[in-house]
C-alpha cells in the first residue's frame, strides 16, 4: 500500500512538472508579436514616437532611394553601400529578405540604425553576434560611436540596431522597449571601445 502511495505521489509530481514546464515553454514563445509592413516601418514606429527636441536630421534607405527624415529601404542587391553604411558584410546581407536603414545626415558615427528581415528566425542569435562583430571590426574614420544596442523583435524576424552617441542610442532603446515592450528582446548593450 505504501508502495502504491509512493509511486502515486512521484507520478502525480512528475505530471505536474511536465505540465509547468509545457505551460512555461508556450508562454515563452508567445511573447506579443507586432504588425510591420516591412524593415523600415519597425525603425519608423520608434523614431515617430521622438519628442520635438530628440529628433536630428536623418535620412533613410540607400542613394537610390533615400527617404528624408525616416528610415527607408535598401537595395538588396547593393551589398556594398549596404556594407558601407550598415557596417555588415555579404554573409549577413544573405541572411536577410529586406534591410532599412536610418542614418543620421551630418555624421552616421552620432547614430546610425538598421533593420534586418531574417529569411529564418532561428539564426536571429547568430546573426546578432555576427552583426555585433561586424559593426565593432570597423576602421573608423571621423570620430567613434560611444555604443551599440541589438534587438531581437518578433522573436528573430527582425534584428534593430543602433550605434552612435551614448544619449541618442539610449534614447532609441528607450523608445524602442517602450513601443515594443515584450517583442523586443535586448541582445547587445556595451560600450563601442
Amino acid at each position: 500500500m505504501k508502495k502504491a502511495i509512493i509511486i502515486g505521489l512521484i507520478s502525480v509530481v512528475v505530471i505536474a512538472g511536465i505540465v509547468a514546464g509545457a505551460v512555461y515553454l508556450l508562454s515563452a514563445n508567445s511573447a506579443p508579436k507586432m504588425e510591420f509592413t516591412d524593415s523600415a516601418d519597425v525603425i519608423n514606429k520608434v523614431v515617430d514616437t521622438y519628442a520635438e527636441d530628440q529628433k536630428f536630421f536623418a535620412m533613410g534607405g540607400d542613394m537610390e532611394t533615400p527617404v528624408d527624415g525616416k528610415a527607408g529601404l535598401m537595395n538588396l542587391s547593393d551589398t556594398e553601400t549596404i556594407n558601407y553604411m550598415l557596417h555588415t558584410n555579404d554573409e549577413l546581407v544573405a541572411q536577410t529578405d529586406e534591410i532599412a536603414s536610418f542614418v543620421h545626415a551630418m555624421n552616421a558615427n552620432t547614430f546610425t540604425s538598421g533593420s534586418f528581415k531574417l529569411k529564418d528566425a532561428a539564426t536571429a542569435e547568430s546573426f546578432c553576434t555576427s552583426l555585433k562583430d561586424s559593426v565593432l571590426a570597423t576602421q573608423w574614420m571621423c570620430g567613434f560611436p560611444e555604443k551599440i544596442v541589438i534587438f531581437n523583435v518578433n522573436g528573430g524576424d527582425y534584428v534593430v540596431y543602433a550605434i552612435g552617441n551614448g544619449e541618442a542610442v539610449d534614447y532609441f532603446k528607450t523608445q524602442l522597449t517602450t513601443v515594443m515592450g515584450e517583442s523586443a528582446v535586448l541582445v547587445t548593450e556595451e560600450a563601442v571601445a
